[in-house]
């Protein structure tokens, strides 16, 4: 069955196709994205378990903070933004009815999931360990030679925080890639945007993996960890290569599901920068315990990678 056009949709709502699309570029494209990814991922993870990557824990620091201001823009300059345009569509107005404020509905939905969701999982893990604190007693003499007496419940949290997070990054991610690959003109600028974005959200996130607790050195899971965040661009750009010749931008259907995404997307990045990295990384002992000058260098840092998403915004 054809349902015809509502009066609202004129018809280039449903004009298919890519104009200025480069074939080699694009497929070069895919290989860029990813090696800037895992370039991204992996330099913190490698600095850890290698001592021929000699950089200082300082200037990492520097990069996560850095990471931490740019999926913080991303979350409300990129993906909120982006949906408030989309679902506002004028292809999409006999859809949405007279609600104007669906992208943050649903971002602030995501939110209110993502803190549930970690309420249940935490609620979970502590209830496993108090039935488990007798043993826990038994060997607190050997916690205490081995400093891991708060490491359980301390490591759970920030790893469930850094999948969260990941999951965040998976779904815009996977976005994005989507949309490098069915762009024609404007490719080149897009690109480099998107290349920029992923190497320094790629260093936040594998800082992150990098002093997760794991079982004997954890490098192998640290890399599988990484090697998700880095593929998940790429996938979106072989989707979009794919469906290149069949996607129609503006169609009612396209609008509605890349801009519920966007909303939903934005929603956990939000929650996972605001709650897993500016009040976790910032409230740590560790970062009290640094010198002054260094706690303003982080805090410049995250301010400069907002201001530099938000700058990069003109353009991706």
């Amino acid at each position: 069955m054809h349902w015809p056009l509502a009066a609202a949709e004129p018809r280039e709502c449903y004009a298919a196709g890519v104009d200025d699309w480069d074939k080699g570029l694009q497929i070069g494209a895919v290989f860029i994205i990813l090696a800037v990814s895992l370039v991204g991922v992996l330099l913190p993870i490698l600095c850890k378990h290698t001592k021929w990557l000699s950089i200082s824990p300082r200037v990492i620091n520097t990069g996560k903070f850095f990471g931490a201001g740019v999926i913080l823009a991303t979350a409300f300059i990129h993906m909120l933004g982006e949906s408030m345009e989309t679902l506002k569509d004028e292809c999409l107005d006999a859809h949405m009815g007279d609600f104007d404020s669906w992208p943050g509905a649903l971002a602030m939905m995501a939110v209110l999931a993502m803190h549930l969701l970690e309420h249940i999982l935490s609620a979970r893990f502590a209830k496993k360990k108090t039935e488990d604190i007798d043993s826990m007693l038994y060997d607190s003499e050997s916690e205490k030679d081995t400093g891991h007496t708060h490491g359980p419940v301390l490591g759970h949290t920030k790893k469930l925080s850094t999948y969260i997070l990941e999951l965040g990054i998976a779904l815009h991610s996977v976005i994005i890639g989507m949309t490098l690959a069915v762009t024609g003109s404007g490719f080149r600028v897009l690109l480099a945007a998107i290349a920029c974005h992923q190497f320094f959200e790629g260093v936040a996130l594998g800082t992150r993996i990098a002093e997760l607790e794991f079982p004997a050195n954890g490098l192998l899971l640290r890399v599988a960890n990484a090697l998700m965040f880095a593929v998940t661009t790429p996938v979106g750009q072989v989707i979009g290569i794919c469906i290149r010749q069949s996607f129609a931008p503006r169609d009612p259907s396209s609008l509605m599901v890349m801009g519920v995404l966007d909303s939903l997307s934005a929603g956990i990045l939000i929650y996972s920068a605001v709650v897993g990295l500016l009040v976790e990384e910032f409230g740590a002992a560790e970062f009290h315990a640094s010198p002054r000058w260094l706690r303003v260098l982080y805090f410049a840092a995250m301010y400069l990678g907002c201001a530099t998403m938000s700058l990069i915004g003109k353009w991706a």
